[in-house]
C-alpha cells in the first residue's frame, strides 16, 4: 500500500510552481540557458553577417573572373586563326599545298577551321577547301557561286588592303549544297567566323584575298568547359551546381549557349536559355539565334556596354530578369570580345555572359547557417549540461533522501534512516524524518492486520445462495426448470440447450450430441428421451469406446444360439432392445471401420442382422449418438466415414463446456450439496465465500464431472459444517501413487521382472506388498510367477489398461498367433490368479484379479 509523502518534504522536492518554488536544478538551468543562450545568438548572428557578405562579395569575384578567362581563351583562339591566315598568306597558294600543310597539323588543330577560300584575280586561281569532320575537300567554284553567304559573296570587287591587314566577319551559318561526305553527296551547314585577309607577291602586286573559317562550336566548347566541373576555375564540388554561359553578337543576337561535355557535337541553340523570354528568332545569316524585345533592359544594357567594349556584372532573377525579392539573385557577368583586325583598327565581333543557376552561394550560406547553429546548439548543451551537473551535485542529497524514505514506506525496513553524504540542512531532518517513518510503520502495520483479518472472515463466511447468488438469476432457484433431467444451470448457454433438446423431442430424427468429455451429453440424451413420444419405452445406452470390436458388435447385433461355441441361447443386441424406445451410442467416434460400416446399413434399413443368423431384423429405435471429438475433421483424416456422420447427424446438439458457462457454477455447486445431503441423510453442507471463489475461478479441463468429483472429494476433507477454500483439492493436486504400488511384479521366463511403469528389466526378484490369492491380491507375500515371451510382452498393456479380450492379446503380440495360442496364454493367466475372464463368446474380458468385482 503506498504511501503520501510527509508534509516537511513536499517543499524540497517539489517540481511545480512558481518561479520562487522551482528546484536548484531548474533555476539554473533556466538562467544559464537564456544568458548563454541571448550572447551566442547575437554573436552568431554578427559572424554570419560578415562571413555572409565577405563571401558574397568573394563569389561575385570569382564568377566575374570566370567570364574573364573565357573571352581571353576565346581571343586567343581568335589569334591563333589569325596566326594561322597570314602564315597561309605566304605559303604557296594551291589546294594541294594547303591540304599538306593541314594534314601535318594535330587533329585538334584542324578541326578548329571549317573553310579555307582563296580568291583570286583568275576563276582559274579560285578554290576552296571544306573540312567536314573526318576530310577535307575540294568544293568546285561553280556549286558556290551564288549561293546565299557563300564564301565569296560581296567579293567581286577587290579593295586594296595593307598587307597583314586581317578582316573579320560576323558569325554566319554556312550552307553547301553538295559536298563530298563519308564516302556520299550530302549537304553541309557549318557555323563560322570567317577571317579574310589580303595576298601579294614578293613584287607588293596584289594577287587576291584569302579566308579562313573559325568553326563556332569550337567557342562553345570554351564556354562549356567553363561551366563543367572541370573548369579550371572550379569553385568546389556541389551537387546541384550548375552555370551557363552564352555567345552573343555585336547587335544584339543570342548565336549559342553551353553545353554538356558529353553534348560537343550537338548543334549550336538557344533553346534552354531563350525560355521565358520574348524577341525575334531567326537574324539573316543565322537561323537559330535569338534576340530578346526590348522589355528586357537588362539584356539591352548589357549589349550597350559589351559594344563600348566595357565588361560588368550584374544581378539578374533568372536569365535577363530583375530582381524583385522573391526569387534569389543571381550574377550575370559579361565580357566583349573584341578582334584587333591590325594595329590602329579594333573590333567587337560579339561578348560571351556567363549565369550561375547554382546553389553553390546558398549552398555555402547555408552550411555556414548551419555550422554557427551547431555551434549554437552545442554551446548550449554544454550550458545545459554544466547546469543540469551543478543541481544535480545540489540535489542529489536531496534524491537519496527520498528513496531512502520511498524504500521504507513501502518495505518492511524499520531501521533508522542514515543517509550520507547530506547537507548540514538535510542531516538536521533525518531525526523528524525517522520520527514520522516509524509512526507510519505503525499505522500501516494495523491497518493491514485489520485489513486481513476483515478478509480472512469474510472468506469464511457461508454463502447464502437463495439471498445471494441464484438471486441474480432469471430463475427461480426452487423452479423445477433450472434442473431438467439432471441439466442443473440458468446461464444463456444452458438454456440454448434446454430449448435445442425440447426442439429435438418433438420430432424422431436421429441426433448427434458433439461436446467434451464431462459436459452431461449422456444427460442430454436422457433428457430428449424422457421429453419425447417414447418416453414409455426402453433407453439403452452404450458406450463405443469401452468394448472391443467384437464385443461391441454382439451388443449392439445380438446373435443367435450356436453363432459360437458359448451362444448356448438367442440374444437380442441393443437395437431390438431399444425398440419402441432410444438407443444412445456414446463415444461413436471411437468405433471401429467394421462397427461403422455395420452401423451405417442398419440405420440406412432400420434392419439388423444378429451374429449366426441369416434374417434380418426390423428394429424400431430412436439412435442418439454422442461424441467428444470433431467426426468430419475425422471423416478427412479417414478415422471415420462421412456418410455415417450425415446418417448421424440428422439433428446436431453441443454441450457447452464449464468455462463457457460459469454463472452456473454456483447453482451447480449447490445441486451437488443438496445432492450429497440425500445420499448421506444430512443436512446440506455451507460452503465459505473463499472456497466458492476458488471453484468459480478454476478452468475445470474435465468440466461437470471434474466439479462434481472435485465437491465429493472436498466433502470428505471437511472437518465442519463450512467447506474452506483450503478444503478444496483439485485432481492436479492429489498425492500421486506409484506404479509399484498399484501392481505386481511378475518374473519372467528369463528371471527379469515387469510392470506397467517399467515393463520388463534385468533378473532381479520382485518383492511387493500385495500377492495373488482366490482372485484377490494379499498383503505380505512375495509371488514368484514365470511368463513365456508373449505373454510378457503383453502384461504391461495389462496393467495400464485392466483389461483385454483376446482379439486385442492377439493384436498386441503381433506375431499372427492363432486364436486357440492366445486362448490358451489368457486362461493360463487366470489359472495363476492373475486374471479372471468375465462374460461369454465373443464378449467375454479378462480383468486383472484385483480389478474384479467378484
Amino acid at each position: 500500500m503506498r504511501f503520501l509523502y510527509p508534509p516537511l518534504f513536499r517543499p524540497v522536492i517539489r517540481k511545480r510552481g512558481t518561479f520562487l518554488t522551482w528546484g536548484v536544478t531548474k533555476i539554473l538551468i533556466f538562467i544559464g540557458i537564456f544568458l548563454v543562450g541571448t550572447v551566442l545568438t547575437g554573436t552568431i548572428v554578427s559572424v554570419y553577417f560578415v562571413v555572409s557578405t565577405s563571401l558574397d562579395q568573394a563569389y561575385s569575384r570569382n564568377a566575374r573572373t570566370r567570364a574573364l578567362a573565357q573571352a581571353y581563351e576565346i581571343n586567343q583562339l581568335l589569334v591563333a586563326a589569325q596566326n594561322e591566315l597570314q602564315y597561309l598568306a605566304r605559303m604557296p597558294l594551291s589546294p594541294e599545298s594547303i591540304m599538306q600543310h593541314l594534314q601535318a597539323k594535330t587533329a585538334e588543330e584542324r578541326s578548329r577551321y571549317k573553310e579555307i577560300a582563296f580568291q583570286g584575280q583568275a576563276v582559274a586561281e579560285r578554290f576552296v577547301l571544306v573540312n567536314t569532320g573526318q576530310t577535307i575537300e575540294s568544293v568546285a567554284v561553280e556549286q558556290i557561286l551564288g549561293a546565299k553567304f557563300d564564301i565569296f559573296s560581296g567579293r567581286t570587287q577587290f579593295v586594296d588592303k595593307p598587307e597583314g591587314h586581317v578582316q573579320i566577319s560576323d558569325p554566319m551559318e554556312a550552307v553547301y549544297p553538295s559536298v563530298h561526305v563519308q564516302g556520299e553527296m550530302s549537304g553541309l551547314t557549318m557555323h563560322v567566323i570567317r577571317l579574310t585577309t589580303s595576298v601579294y607577291d614578293a613584287d607588293k602586286i596584289f594577287k587576291g584575298r584569302l579566308t579562313l573559317s573559325l568553326d563556332l562550336r569550337k567557342i562553345r566548347d570554351i564556354i562549356s568547359l567553363h561551366a563543367s566541373r572541370l573548369s579550371p576555375l572550379f569553385l568546389f564540388p556541389q551537387e546541384n551546381e550548375h552555370k551557363r554561359g552564352f555567345f552573343f553578337d555585336a547587335s544584339g543576337w543570342l548565336l549559342f549557349q553551353s553545353e554538356s561535355l558529353e553534348g560537343a557535337h550537338n548543334e549550336l541553340s538557344v533553346d534552354t536559355l531563350r525560355v521565358g523570354l520574348q524577341g525575334d528568332i531567326g537574324r539573316p545569316g543565322f537561323s537559330t539565334a535569338f534576340r530578346p524585345a526590348a522589355a528586357h533592359n537588362l539584356f539591352w544594357e548589357m549589349i550597350a556596354n559589351v559594344q563600348a567594349g566595357v565588361a560588368g556584372q550584374t544581378l539578374v532573377s533568372g536569365t535577363f530578369l530583375s530582381p524583385n525579392g522573391r526569387d534569389r539573385d543571381l550574377y550575370l557577368s559579361y565580357v566583349p570580345i573584341v578582334f584587333s583586325e591590325n594595329a590602329e583598327l579594333r573590333r567587337v565581333v560579339g561578348g560571351i555572359g556567363c549565369v550561375d543557376t547554382s546553389f553553390v552561394f546558398m549552398a555555402a550560406t547555408h552550411k555556414i547557417a548551419s555550422l554557427l547553429a551547431f555551434c549554437l546548439g552545442v554551446g548550449v548543451f554544454l550550458t545545459f549540461m554544466a547546469m543540469y551537473f551543478i543541481g544535480y551535485r545540489i540535489t542529489r542529497s536531496v534524491r537519496l533522501l527520498q528513496e531512502e524514505i520511498e524504500q521504507r514506506t513501502s518495505g518492511d525496513d524499520v531501521t533508522p534512516l542514515t543517509v550520507a553524504p547530506l547537507f548540514d540542512e538535510l542531516h538536521q531532518l533525518q531525526r523528524p524524518i525517522n520520527i514520522l517513518l516509524t509512526q507510519l510503520k505503525i499505522v500501516r502495520s494495523d491497518k493491514l492486520l485489520q485489513e486481513g483479518i476483515r478478509e480472512e472472515d469474510r472468506m469464511r463466511q457461508p454463502v447464502d445462495f437463495e439471498a445471494g447468488i441464484l438471486q441474480k438469476s432469471s430463475i427461480d432457484p426452487r423452479s423445477s426448470t433450472m434442473s431438467l433431467y439432471g441439466i442443473v444451470g440458468s446461464g444463456p448457454a444452458i438454456n440454448r440447450l434446454r430449448q435445442q433438446i425440447r426442439k429435438a423431442a418433438r420430432v424422431l430424427a436421429d441426433v448427434l450430441i458433439v461436446g467434451e468429455t464431462g459436459t452431461g451429453k449422456e444427460l442430454t440424451a436422457e433428457a430428449i428421451h424422457s421429453m419425447g413420444h417414447r418416453a414409455d419405452g426402453p433407453f439403452i445406452s452404450i458406450n463405443c469406446g469401452a468394448l472391443d470390436e467384437n464385443l461391441l458388435m454382439d451388443a449392439l447385433f445380438g446373435h443367435v444360439k450356436g453363432a459360437f461355441t458359448e451362444a448356448h441361447s438367442d440374444r437380442k443386441g441393443a437395437f431390438v432392445a431399444a425398440s419402441g424406445g432410444t438407443l444412445h451410442l456414446d463415444e461413436i467416434g471411437n468405433a471401429s471401420p467394421r462397427v461403422q460400416q455395420a452401423l451405417l446399413r442398419a440405420l440406412s434399413v432400420r434392419r439388423i442382422r444378429p451374429l449366426g443368423s441369416d434374417k434380418d431384423v426390423a428394429f424400431d429405435a430412436r439412435i442418439i449418438a454422442a461424441t467428444n471429438i470433431d467426426l468430419l475433421q475425422c471423416a478427412a483424416a479417414g478415422k471415420f466415414r462421412e456418410d455415417l456422420y450425415y446418417r448421424l447427424a440428422v439433428i446436431t446438439i453441443n454441450t457447452p463446456a464449464l468455462r463457457q458457462r460459469k454463472e452456473d457454477i454456483p447453482i451447480l455447486i449447490k445441486h451437488f450439496l443438496d445432492e450429497n445431503s440425500i445420499l448421506t441423510g444430512q443436512e446440506p453442507a455451507r460452503i465459505s465465500r473463499g472456497a466458492l471463489e476458488k471453484l468459480c475461478n478454476y478452468p475445470w479441463p474435465g468440466n461437470i464431472r471434474e466439479l462434481r468429483n472435485c465437491i465429493t472429494r472436498s466433502l470428505a476433507f471437511m472437518e465442519d459444517d463450512i467447506l474452506l477454500a483450503e478444503q478444496v483439492l483439485f485432481a492436479d493436486q492429489l498425492p500421486e501413487v506409484a506404479e509399484s504400488d498399484r501392481a505386481p511384479r511378475i518374473q519372467d521366463m528369463d528371471g527379469g521382472s515387469c510392470s506397467s511403469s517399467t515393463g520388463c528389466s534385468d533378473p532381479v526378484r520382485a518383492t511387493t506388498a500385495e500377492a495373488p490369492r482366490a482372485g484377490k491380491w494379499v498383503s505380505g507375500e512375495t509371488p514368484e510367477i514365470v511368463l513365456n515371451a508373449r505373454q510378457r510382452k503383453v502384461w504391461p498393456i495389462i496393467l495400464r489398461q485392466g483389461e483385454i479380450t483376446r482379439s486385442e492379446y492377439q493384436e498386441a503380440v503381433g506375431e499372427l498367433i492363432s486364436i486357440r495360442t492366445a486362448q490358451y496364454d489368457l486362461r493360463d493367466l487366470v489359472t495363476r490368479g492373475l486374471l479372471e475372464k468375465a462374460g461369454r463368446g465373443p464378449s467375454s474380458r479378462y480383468l486383472l484379479a484385483r480389478l474384479s468385482t467378484n
